[in-house]
């Protein structure tokens, strides 16, 4: 099926790239091309963009609706491979803009087959790149129930991660968890009757797991620490982030690369002699509540934006 992409908070994250008439960009998580479409209407014929994702899915819809394009490039691969990609096809190896527009996206939610979502049956699958091995499923039936505990707690935050990891592996030992619905139902009996409705209780759960597989975290601290070399002077950085790990690990980042640290007044060091990497453009960013109103995944979306220096 063509499920369909509407980014979220699109306008502001192109405004804040500052696309210029003849720069290259690199939109790190394509999906449906939703940015890249518009990155495309305003760059010109020397223009350049490149587009890049690990799902299959992404890749063909690059290859059916923007192939034709002269100045767009698609790599099928992880963003945190962007410096090598970047060296292949840009000879000075610079670029004017990366965006990144990070987590899960609709079609990918849409598709109960891929197994990212709580309210769909389907397989125990959660991964971005169906070339690699390891499923949420594969990786519950193997990892030890400490293990399980701990990736529910890290990347989900969740309170009640060694109530769903033993669960799980009671589960898993009877051979009863085989989709998305049996995980989310499973969960759902660990909270309390009294949390059961306020939000739904799988969605942490689900977020940890996701994470885990994908090694989310990682690869998101690869791509911003390459970012500082392949950023031009006066190019821009766009993160758009959807929970806290994410938007802490973009912050701390930018914070770092822009913000001179306290010196102790009698040290004979002057800030001119500190080197910045980034200007800090604003603070995080909120989508508005009419679009809030119409894309419950916006509530939760930050948008982080700095300007290489």
């Amino acid at each position: 099926m063509n499920y369909t992409h509407n980014p979220v908070m699109l306008n502001k994250s192109i405004e804040s790239l500052n696309v210029i008439n003849d720069g290259v960009y690199v939109d790190c998580t394509f999906g449906r091309g939703g940015h890249s479409k518009h990155i495309l209407e305003k760059i010109g014929s020397n223009g350049k963009l490149i587009a890049i994702d690990k799902d299959e899915d992404a890749e063909k819809h690059a290859q059916d609706y923007f192939i034709n394009d002269s100045r767009f490039i698609f790599v099928r691969s992880n963003f945190s491979n962007i410096e090598s990609i970047v060296e292949k096809y840009i000879p000075e190896k610079k670029v004017n803009g990366i965006l990144l527009d990070l987590g899960v996206s609709s079609p990918q939610l849409e598709n109960a087959e891929r197994g990212f979502s709580f309210m769909k049956a389907g397989p125990l699958d959660m991964r971005m790149d169906r070339t690699t091995i390891m499923t949420a499923l594969i990786w519950m039936q193997e990892a030890e129930l400490q293990d399980i505990s701990r990736v529910l707690k890290l990347y989900g935050e969740e309170r009640y991660s060694n109530k769903i990891a033993e669960a799980i592996k009671k589960a898993v030992s009877e051979n009863l968890l085989k989709t998305t619905t049996d995980l989310s139902e499973l969960i759902k009996k660990c909270y309390p009757k009294k949390e059961r409705y306020k939000k739904n209780p799988a969605t942490k759960s689900f977020q940890a797991i996701r994470i885990y597989i994908n090694n989310e975290l990682k690869e998101l601290e690869k791509v911003l620490e390459d970012s500082l070399k392949l950023i031009t002077e006066g190019g821009r950085l766009v993160v758009i982030s959807f929970h806290s790990l994410e938007d802490r690990i973009v912050k701390n980042f930018i914070n770092k690369n822009s913000m001179i640290k306290n010196i102790p007044s009698k040290l004979p060091v002057r800030n001119l002699n500190i080197k910045l990497n980034f200007k800090k453009i604003n603070i995080a960013l909120k989508a508005s509540d009419e679009e809030i109103a119409e894309n419950k995944r916006a509530r939760s979306a930050r948008l982080r934006v700095a300007e290489k220096i």
